[in-house]
């Protein structure tokens, strides 16, 4: 770190010589700043004598050169380190604008900041604003004011405001106090930005709400002190990577306290180094849309730059800069291409290279706040973004229940992941965007809002939709298609089933060295259900959640989330190999989702072949696929195989948290209220029907082997390993240790009609299982005449009634309907044809090929699908791309 007296123009120059005193690597550090900044450059990043690309070389002594033309100045120098290691997201800056220039991906947003700030606006100052428009931005300013506005100091902030005091040790004139860091590179002593982000909100509210004048007092030492280490114009910090999450308060401490700060001489240099930390200069310049992690900068900085955009100093500026956000807002409300972060094209919300909730839908809320300052003018929405938007946040209510999604598509934060009121609120404001508003978001609003606590706005929204006409929204119904996460989700009456996979290009889980750590097996063709209410009152409301619906993390058995096939390994063995990040993938690309009907009916399948790691089983092998008609999901698997003799292979039917030790499950009618419980039945001669704690049923057709129990359970918590313990009922099959070609079947139920139940303790079901085998699964489910087709590998039938063959790693449904054939296909892998962190190519389309028995003709044209006859027979060529399903229907030619 280099504290600097007085700017100059020309730079420090720092030298790095061999042995024999030859200059080996350069670089310059400009000195255009006072106060602290950071100097941190590996040496790959630096410059050879001759301006090229550093190899590597021994070196032993370093030089530092005073500035060309400069003869007296003083610089101070602190924490001189030779590392063997710089930071990897070391940031670009006015110092050293090209550091960290030499990566495989482009550079990560946060260390935008400089390139950005190189740019000018493409969209002409205005030479007059109109009257309307002043109008505009005068209500858009009172929105700001009044969304960044909080209350007065409570007792216990008025303490951790006296806490940070004490800990920042601020000097009276601002230029001496703890050293302020990055947040990952605090050090003892250190202050970090979430601190000072603290610091100066508390210390704004003290004055601007309380009138205190020792807070106004200490907020202006604040902020000198702020811009003096180095969180000031063109500054990196060192690293300021994932700042957005620790400042957010700092941009509405700083628009309350505007007059304050005028009176000291303060605003310029304050409001010119928020607007460089906001990236408002990203908005000089269209979207770009190959830019990755859009979420982030959504949930984090959308708001900042809003009030920066209105800080700027005329109307004029700030006309042309809310033009620009508006345009930047906009296009980022796109359908991106590949991995990369932002909406895709069948509603999934990606950041990390994954479809990921836990960060989109935050983002989500924030447009939702940043769409309550701006409606009803010029800056909202436009109908392309408004439609984007509306797509992906009704596909995230249809991924939760009433709104919790559920572990498959947790990320690295199993258990609980929901949105937030902020996020519910978003549905109203993105209604709001659209004139007259959207009364389907606004229906979907109202209904997301049960058990949540309301408050003058949720009041002011309810009352402007149902004085409206508009009521809740009923639950959404169906089978849902979310490929690019290897998903599909079926919604019946007021439960939601989650079926998630994953492949080479998405990966199942994520894996952080303080999160998730036994989370390996979260995609493994998980079925969870969420469905129950809370059995106790929430703000007058009864909604149903994940825990409720007995999902509980203290004693989880990280092996067995419902539905999964897995080798139950010691969570010693289940834990991590890499002690840092993990974005699990696989080798195969054939794991998705298909839906028929419009989505009334709906499968799932997958093939798993685990990675080669240690403690992972390279020879495990399964093909897994689950076909959900009515209230019944028919489960298959086949393939089952491994070498793992030392650990019995399972897959789960239910393992849910028991509210007492005597809540009762059942078998075949027989009552389990025991504590602890454990029964084994091998190869059972019989037929079985367990019942759930929740209600449903699970039916086991007869030669399998399983265990139901009811135990205390030991286990360690996702994030720091602790101890936990917790009461569990549990239902499993049992495929032994290193099994060969082993195979299930059983059916989930949910709410069976009384004859349902009869038939099926009479073993008598609707269904029958045609194949189930290393090439296929297939079922007819004779009740609805539905044919369902997994298939893994080539396949020729001259058996089957309407599929005679098929290529590879597709999914078909059939449904014969008034001579009619209502068809439904899908090639589920987004086919992106390079794997690596995130991949901006777009989905490359694909074609299969079916032959159908009969000679068919198509109603209605499709342009994805090429129809010939092969003899008495009909073959079609069918083009998929994004993993979206092809569906059409057939009519026999007589």
């Amino acid at each position: 770190w280099i504290w600097n007296e007085n700017p100059c123009q020309q730079p420090l120059v720092f030298n790095f010589k061999d042995e024999n005193g030859q200059i080996q690597y350069t670089f310059n550090f400009y000195l255009n700043f006072t106060g602290w900044r950071a100097c941190w450059i590996a040496y790959s990043d630096m410059w050879t004598p001759e301006g090229k690309k550093t190899t590597k070389k021994d070196i032993a002594s370093m030089e530092i050169v005073s500035p060309k033309g400069v003869s007296e100045g003083k610089l101070w120098f602190d924490r001189l380190e030779y590392t063997n290691q710089v930071d990897r997201q070391a940031t670009p800056d006015t110092q050293i604008p090209e550091n960290n220039r030499h990566l495989n991906r482009e550079i990560w947003h946060w260390g935008l900041l400089h390139k950005w700030e190189q740019t000018k606006y493409d969209i002409p100052l205005p030479d007059k604003v109109t009257i309307h428009e002043k109008e505009e931005l005068q209500k858009i300013s009172f929105n700001i004011k009044n969304l960044l506005r909080k209350k007065s100091l409570s007792d216990n902030e008025k303490v951790q405001l006296a806490t940070l005091t004490q800990i920042f040790s601020i000097s009276e004139d601002g230029e001496r106090g703890a050293p302020l860091m990055q947040n990952n590179n605090c050090k003892s002593g250190d202050v970090s930005y979430a601190q000072l982000n603290q610091l100066l909100d508390l210390l704004s509210r003290g004055w601007y709400i309380d009138r205190d004048a020792v807070c106004k007092t200490n907020f202006i030492k604040a902020v000198r002190y702020m811009l003096n280490q180095g969180f000031a114009y063109g500054s990196g910090m060192g690293t300021n990577h994932h700042y957005g999450y620790h400042i957010r308060d700092i941009f509405g401490a700083i628009w309350w306290m505007e007059d304050v700060l005028r009176e000291n001489g303060l605003w310029d240099d304050v409001r010119k180094a928020i607007t460089y930390w906001s990236g408002l200069q990203e908005t000089r310049l269209p979207y770009n849309k190959l830019r990755d992690e859009i979420t982030d900068s959504w949930n984090t900085l959308i708001l900042p730059r809003l009030a920066c955009a209105m800080m700027m100093e005329t109307e004029a500026e700030r006309l042309r800069a809310m033009s620009a956000l508006c345009r930047w807002v906009n296009s980022s409300l796109c359908f991106t291409p590949g991995t990369i972060g932002g909406i895709k094209i069948d509603g999934t919300a990606f950041h990390h290279g994954g479809h990921y909730p836990a960060y989109a839908v935050p983002g989500f809320a924030y447009l939702g706040k940043y769409l309550s300052c701006v409606n009803g003018t010029r800056f909202s929405l436009d109908e392309n973004a408004s439609n984007v938007l509306k797509f992906a946040l009704l596909s995230a209510s249809k991924q939760a229940n009433l709104r919790d999604w559920g572990i498959g598509i947790c990320g690295r934060h199993p258990f609980n992941g929901s949105m937030s009121k902020a996020a519910v609120t978003a549905f109203a404001y993105v209604a709001l965007s659209k004139d007259p508003f959207d009364k389907e978001l606004a229906g979907e609003y109202l209904r997301l809002l049960e058990g949540l606590p309301l408050y003058t706005e949720d009041l002011k929204l309810i009352n402007l939709f149902e004085n409206s006409g508009v009521g809740e929204a009923t639950y959404p119904q169906g089978f849902y298609v979310y490929n690019y996460a290897c998903l599909g989700i079926y919604r019946h009456e007021e439960k939601m089933v989650g079926l998630k996979g994953f492949t080479k290009n998405i990966w199942g889980a994520e894996i952080y060295s303080q999160d998730n750590r036994y989370g390996r097996y979260q995609s493994y063709g998980s079925i969870q259900i969420i469905g129950t209410r809370s059995p106790v009152s929430i703000n007058n409301g009864y909604p149903i959640t994940e825990e409720s619906s007995r999902f509980v993390e203290a004693g989880w058995d990280w092996n067995r989330l419902p539905g999964t096939t897995t080798i139950h390994l010691p969570f010693e063995m289940l834990d991590s190999p890499l002690k840092g990040t993990d974005m699990l993938r696989q080798s195969e690309t054939f794991a998705g989702s298909c839906s028929l009907k419009d989505g009334k009916y709906g499968m799932f399948a997958m093939k798993i072949s685990e990675s080669d790691r240690p403690n992972f089983t390279p020879s495990f092998r399964t093909h897994k696929s689950a076909f959900c008609i009515d209230n019944k999901i028919i489960c298959l698997g086949s393939n089952i195989s491994n070498d793992n003799f030392s650990y019995e292979t399972e897959t789960t039917l239910f393992q849910q948290n028991l509210l007492s030790e005597s809540e009762e499950i059942e078998y075949n009618n027989t009552k389990i209220d025991q504590f602890p419980y454990k029964a084994t039945f091998r190869d059972e001669q019989k037929s079985a029907l367990i019942k759930d704690l929740c209600g449903y049923y699970y039916y086991i057709p007869a030669g399998q082997s399983f265990v139901i129990q009811k135990q205390n359970q030991e286990s360690y918590d996702n994030k720091y390993k602790k101890k936990t313990n917790g009461a569990f009922a549990t239902a499993y099959l049992c495929h032994g240790e290193a099994p060969k070609n082993a195979t299930y079947e059983y059916v989930i139920v949910m709410d069976p009609t009384e004859k349902q139940l009869k038939d099926l303790k009479s073993n008598i079901t609707d269904y029958r299982v045609l194949q189930k085998d290393a090439k296929a699964h297939i079922i007819k489910d004779m009740k609805n005449h539905i044919n369902g087709y997994a298939i893994f590998e080539d396949y020729i039938s001259n058996e089957d009634e309407y599929l005679l063959q098929s290529d590879e790693e597709i999914m078909v449904m059939i449904k014969a309907e008034n001579g009619i054939l209502n068809v439904s296909t899908c090639y589920p892998d987004i086919n992106i044809g390079a794997y690596s962190y995130t991949v901006s190519r777009e989905s490359q389309p694909t074609t299969k090929q079916l032959l159908v028995r009969g000679k068919y003709e198509l109603i209605g044209e499709n342009p994805a699908i090429a129809l010939d006859h092969n003899g008495d027979n009909t073959l079609l060529k069918i083009t998929f791309r994004h993993g979206i399903p092809v569906e059409f229907n057939l009519r026999k030619i007589k």
